[in-house]
């Protein structure tokens, strides 16, 4: 039997991949413990010492890869991991390119089976792990704060990227959207905002809204499909921009 825990933050997440696994792969795995946030996370590790982790890479505080560079640098990572994610594009990428095995939210009961036979069959087969060092490796720059600088009446204001929920257009203004349930007005349109951001995270989904990929939560689709942000708020996704929207997830 491999002993596994599971990364997230989210309670009804939590639920539902304990429900699946007891249903469906309640033969090799026994989930032996859960944690919502880092140091918790840390710890559960350290002490558990479980052949498989369920890592969801997006945290309230923090994210999956700075979880595995604190082991790595410490007690090493000795066992194999999967990634739970909600379609943020570089990670994805990185994932595939570095043959890490990932699962897509809202989880998908046959993607997770598939998953975590492959990792069973790893474990018994005591293969290494170079391939998520390689992958730390190249998401180093993952978690590297990039500041923009956006004109405001009194001269410039600047933020990091990563604390951007969303971007709305305003006439000839342009309201920031910010994590701590803030807005900056900027006296830029939209179009000059948008070339000031990072190309890979952000990403317009409407003539009205640009929006941070690592701060989607959910996507709702249908003939008026929207969003929603990690903030609770929604942004639609016009018919136009849903093609390439939906070729990002």
């Amino acid at each position: 039997m491999i002993t596994a825990v599971h990364i997230e933050d989210e309670p009804r997440n939590i639920e539902l991949l304990q429900t699946l696994l007891d249903k469906h792969c309640s033969d090799t795995i026994r989930l032996i413990g859960n944690a919502k946030n880092l140091p918790d996370a840390y710890t559960l590790i350290k002490t558990k010492a479980p052949q498989l982790v369920y890592l969801d890479i997006e945290l309230n505080q923090g994210n999956g890869f700075e979880l595995l560079e604190k082991l790595q640098n410490s007690i090493g990572i000795n066992f194999e991991i999967i990634f739970i994610t909600a379609f943020n594009e570089y990670a994805i990428k990185a994932l595939r390119q570095n043959a890490v095995d990932y699962i897509l939210k809202p989880i998908s009961t046959i993607e997770l089976i598939q998953a975590t036979e492959k990792a069973v069959q790893k474990i018994n087969s005591a293969a290494d792990n170079k391939n998520i060092i390689s992958l730390l490796k190249e998401l180093h720059n993952y978690n590297t704060v990039t500041k923009i600088g956006i004109p405001v009446t009194e001269g410039l204001e600047f933020v990091n990227a990563d604390e951007i929920i969303k971007i709305e257009a305003k006439g000839s203004y342009t309201n920031i959207h910010l994590l701590n349930n803030t807005k900056i007005v900027c006296t830029k349109t939209l179009k000059d905002i948008e070339a000031l951001l990072p190309g890979k995270q952000f990403i317009r989904v409407h003539n009205a809204w640009v929006v941070n990929t690592a701060r989607l939560k959910k996507y709702y689709r249908g003939k008026n499909s929207y969003m929603e942000m990690e903030d609770g708020s929604t942004v639609p996704v016009s018919i136009r921009k849903k093609s390439d929207f939906l070729d990002l997830l």
